[in-house]
């Protein structure tokens, strides 16, 4: 990643004097003491990067490595920042944003992402792990790249035009997220939680979603070629003009699907529960007339 410009903030309102500026930053409970107080933390373990410039509520073009973050980082905003071999277990950073930031080799095991805002940010070599909540989370054109994001919480997040990489996620659950454009390439997604999501146009083509539940997904114009739904759970889902060349749907249920469009002939449905009016509708689609 190219190195990037220290950024400079003036931070509202203007004050001329060294001192009264200091005052300033210091009122308790403001953003600015807030951001002052965490980039503090962060210089005892380690030194400050020279011509960094912290400023308002935002910490901008940072490096930080190791330990040493407070727990509450709510409320902030963090740009091109770079993280590394961070643990943020045990963090609380509700209504927080991140933007053009890089995560690698970091902890998040039980952080709290609730209502965190990642626009273009990456997250590199199993970053991620165990547990951590992303309820109500906007992931923005994010990439995740060989990531353990196994018994996660995305419920009711936003995860848009964002690329996940051979990722663990077994057991996660999407239950209502938006995942409209996603691309997963060859994910794990074994016995997650996919009910009421909207897949539209996402790309999860060679992943395992192997009893999986997509109860009531919308998940139409989605790219579903070589993927594994061995014995998933697709009632009432919305699976029109999917893209589903070598799908293996074996004892898949779906029941109530829409399914129009649907090429059955390159499709291994052994087993497969559907309901007397889909079945004339599947014959249809490969010409066969049902009288």
């Amino acid at each position: 990643m190219a190195a990037l410009a220290p950024q400079i903030w003036m931070a509202a309102p203007v004050l001329n004097e060294e001192k009264s500026f200091e005052r300033y930053l210091a009122q308790p409970g403001s953003k600015q003491f807030k951001a002052r107080r965490i980039q503090m933390e962060i210089e005892k373990h380690q030194p400050r990067k020279p011509g960094t410039i912290i400023a308002g509520e935002s910490l901008t073009t940072q490096i930080i490595t190791g330990n040493g973050l407070p727990e509450d980082l709510s409320d902030l905003v963090f740009k091109q920042c770079q993280f590394e071999q961070v643990s943020f277990t045990g963090c609380a950073l509700q209504d927080s944003e991140f933007e053009q930031c890089v995560f690698k080799h970091c902890n998040f095991a039980s952080a709290q992402f609730r209502q965190v805002k990642f626009r273009k940010c990456e997250f590199y070599d199993k970053s991620m792990e165990q547990g951590c909540n992303f309820t109500f989370a906007v992931l923005q054109d994010c990439e995740f790249d060989h990531c353990d994001l196994t018994l996660c919480d995305f419920s009711r997040s936003e995860i848009y035009l964002s690329k996940l990489h051979e990722c663990q996620l077994t057991g996660a659950n999407f239950q209502g997220a938006g995942a409209t454009k996603i691309i997963g390439n060859s994910v794990e997604l074994s016995e997650a939680t996919i009910t009421d999501c909207n897949l539209a146009y996402a790309n999860l083509a060679g992943s395992n979603m192997m009893e999986v539940d997509f109860s009531g997904c919308r998940m139409s114009h989605a790219t579903l070629d070589g993927a594994n739904l061995t014995s998933a759970i697709l009632v009432d889902c919305e699976l029109h003009n999917i893209e589903a060349d070598r799908v293996t749907l074996t004892h898949a249920d779906l029941r109530g699907a829409m399914l129009s469009g649907l090429d059955v002939r390159s499709i291994d449905m052994t087993g497969v529960k559907i309901n007397l009016e889909q079945a004339a509708a599947l014959l249809e689609e490969i010409g066969v007339e049902v009288t």
